[in-house]
């Protein structure tokens, strides 16, 4: 009997622990990084993240949800594509509402799943570089040649 009693915080603490999960943990996956998927129109195209290289097109980078990000793609022949992740408040908070209550909301405090960042995953069409200006055609008159139409006087 006293190791029932020496086992019931521990079962009461697993219960709310099960019960009480927040629903943004649940739904992102805690404290860990989000997975951004970035496809360009262009395989192979150069991914840039916050300056630096981060692989080719397409490429799946895990970001921290901290901070926004800059989002670079680059191919040779195509004007730079550029997005911008922000980071948003994550909808799933919202959740506790309904289910998770005071102890989900502090849970997704706790394992910093209260932001996200948007959007989920990046697509971009690179434009083709204008052509380069080239020597405009002037029109080309034979030296000595008459006007069409025209009458030497005399012949």
């Amino acid at each position: 009997m006293t190791r029932i009693r020496a086992f019931g915080p521990v079962v009461a603490a697993l219960g709310l622990g099960a019960v009480g999960t927040g629903c943004a943990t649940v739904a992102t996956g805690g404290g860990q990084d989000k997975k951004v998927t970035i496809v360009a129109d262009q395989p192979g195209a150069t991914v840039f993240v916050d300056g630096q290289p981060s692989g080719t097109s397409p490429a799946t980078v895990s970001l921290a949800r901290k901070t926004e990000h800059t989002v670079q793609v680059v191919a040779p022949g195509y004007e730079p594509a550029q997005v911008t992740l922000r980071r948003r408040l994550n909808p799933w908070l919202f959740g506790n509402l309904i289910l998770g209550g005071p102890i989900g909301l502090v849970i997704d405090v706790i394992s910093d799943s209260t932001h996200t960042l948007t959007p989920d995953d990046v697509k971009v069409t690179l434009r083709p570089l204008p052509a380069a200006p080239g020597p405009v055609p002037q029109p080309q008159v034979a030296p000595h040649a008459a006007p069409a139409g025209y009458v030497q006087p005399g012949s």
